[in-house]
């Protein structure tokens, strides 16, 4: 059994080695080996001079802002939902995470209609404020604007966080701070001190999104780490001068991810991450029900319904829709392909990836999970030129998959496998690992094992991790623009592509597409989800 499961783990190991790792360390390598000998002159040009100073000062400014913004709004949202009894909590948080599946390019190009020269909201402002059109404008198209839209875009991660941490806590106690103090003094003391590091995970994700963020910088022309890599690459065709770029990025997650190991060392959250048979303590007070509704009514009044209204109203008439659909008709139909089978085939390597990073008895286990999640911080263009750099070539095989729809889903695969495993490791966090074991008691092979207990119990995970994967896929712009062959363009493609030339109603029209085909997965998981809980309440 133990060889199965390690010939099993390892073959799918070796797999993400070489969809994800090979191809940026490929392109790495190449970076430093020019005319048959070693070069660092891209790299001296980055460390050495204050030639790309600014850019690095630019994208650092813009994931902390974005960090501290998303916070802001996130950690509040998820306390009240998790821990009042504020009504329509259910609708709420369904609502708030409407941003965070749909592409932050497309709120990018609503708040950009709001805000800019000729935008309403900027008119709004001139007539009625100190302000200026041009100040107006200048304010969308520049890191602060950039850093607006990825914040709606993301506070939703931390809102979604700082909820499952709350919830987690054993409300025992709570319950006994509340018998020698205040519930402020219970939030502040007790509360919050121990969801801390689940925020603190949270923030990190997001600064590590926003660092890695290409189409709403290049949407808004802000000149940060992810667009001088694409201008290095596309305007100048010199792809080690944006490999050399992208080493940042890199090593600041890296530093990130490290930070984070030594900050969480040591520390118990025994009490997270269980579900408290005596549910959730909540704060029934009227004054905190008021504000806490006043709040997130606010909240999705500017976050979620001006954008959307804004893409509606844009379009003013359905004639739009239709030159929409003729623009984008093959992409819909390769978004679809391609999406569904970049999130099977995601989901299914990300299944056994989560399985090493969470359930192997090994001191490597923790190096493992980080070095898998690193992955993840690799910025999408980057991830393109690795891709184009390691199998652009003319060998048959190699020219096949880069002349195909598969070299579309291997950037899927790049991009999106360390979210996959992510997931899927936070599932299996959920199962007991006694039950593999008794499996293991009764002589049964490890393929038994993991047909008839690990693969029935991580149902749920499964479709939720197809489903999270499917929403990326089709959103994802960065990687696929770099590599996709003539005629297998997607939807993302389409808009990027039309976007300089259309009008705004059928930019607008085409976006709202790329919405709603965003949109549908969630409902599909919503309706899942129900009826997985009835059939396990049955069962």
């Amino acid at each position: 059994m133990h060889v199965q499961k390690k010939l099993t783990l390892g073959f799918f190991f070796t797999l993400f080695l070489a969809t994800t790792f090979l191809p940026i360390v490929w392109m790495f390598g190449n970076s430093i080996y020019e005319e048959g000998r070693f070069s660092f002159a891209y790299y001296r040009d980055i460390f050495l001079t204050l030639k790309y100073g600014q850019v690095i000062a630019n994208s650092l400014i813009l994931a902390s802002i974005t960090t501290i913004a998303s916070s802001v709004i996130g950690v509040p949202a998820g306390f009240l939902l998790a821990k009042t009894t504020i009504p329509l909590k259910k609708f709420f948080k369904i609502c708030f995470f409407i941003p965070l599946v749909i592409p932050p390019y497309i709120t990018g190009i609503a708040w950009s209609n709001l805000l800019g020269r000729t935008g309403v909201l900027n008119n709004v402002f001139s007539q009625y404020t100190p302000l200026s059109p041009e100040s107006v404008s200048n304010f969308i198209y520049s890191i602060y604007g950039a850093s607006l839209i990825l914040s709606i875009n993301l506070f939703p991660v931390v809102m979604l966080v700082t909820e499952y941490a709350l919830k987690s806590i054993n409300p025992r106690f709570e319950e006994s701070g509340l018998v020698a103090g205040s519930a402020f003094q219970v939030l502040r003391r007790i509360t919050f001190p121990l969801i801390a590091p689940a925020i603190l995970s949270g923030m990190m994700i997001v600064f590590v999104l926003s660092l890695s963020e290409f189409g709403v910088p290049s949407l808004l022309q802000v000149n940060v780490l992810t667009t001088q890599i694409f201008t290095q690459f596309s305007a100048f065709y010199n792809e080690k001068a944006a490999t050399a770029v992208a080493f940042p990025l890199i090593a600041i997650t890296l530093v990130l991810i490290v930070l984070e190991q030594i900050y969480l060392r040591g520390k118990s959250f025994e009490i997270l991450g269980r579900t408290s048979s005596n549910g959730t303590l909540q704060y029934n007070i009227p004054w905190l029900n008021v504000i806490g509704l006043l709040f997130c009514a606010g909240v999705l009044l500017v976050f979620v319904a001006t954008p959307l209204c804004t893409l509606v109203l844009n379009t003013k008439t359905i004639s739009a829709y239709h030159d929409a659909l003729l623009l984008a008709r093959n992409g819909i139909t390769n978004s679809i392909l391609f999406g569904s089978i970049g999130a099977t085939l995601i989901t299914f390597i990300g299944f056994f990836l989560g399985y090493l990073s969470e359930n192997i008895r090994s001191r490597w286990k923790h190096t493992m999970s980080a070095f898998i999640w690193i992955f993840f911080a690799v910025p999408a263009t980057v991830s393109g030129i690795g891709l184009i750099k390691l199998w652009n070539r003319p060998e048959g095989a190699c020219q096949f998959v880069y002349s195909s729809l598969w070299i579309v889903i291997l950037g899927y695969g790049v991009r999106f496998l360390p979210l996959s495993s992510r997931i899927m490791a936070n599932y299996f966090k959920q199962t007991p690992y006694a039950l593999e074991e008794a499996g293991t008691v009764t002589g049964a092979s490890w393929f038994r094992v993991l047909g008839k207990i690990l693969l029935p119990l991580q149902g749920y995970g499964l479709i939720a991790t197809w489903l999270i994967s499917f929403m990326f896929c089709i959103g994802e712009l960065g990687a696929t623009v770099l590599v996709y062959p003539p005629g297998h363009e997607t939807l993302p493609i389409a808009l990027f592509t039309v976007m300089a030339n259309s009008p705004t109603d059928v930019v607008s029209a085409l976006s709202l597409v790329i919405v709603a085909m965003t949109l549908l997965p969630v409902g599909a998981f919503l309706a899942v989800s129900k009826y997985l809980v009835k059939f396990q309440t049955a069962q």
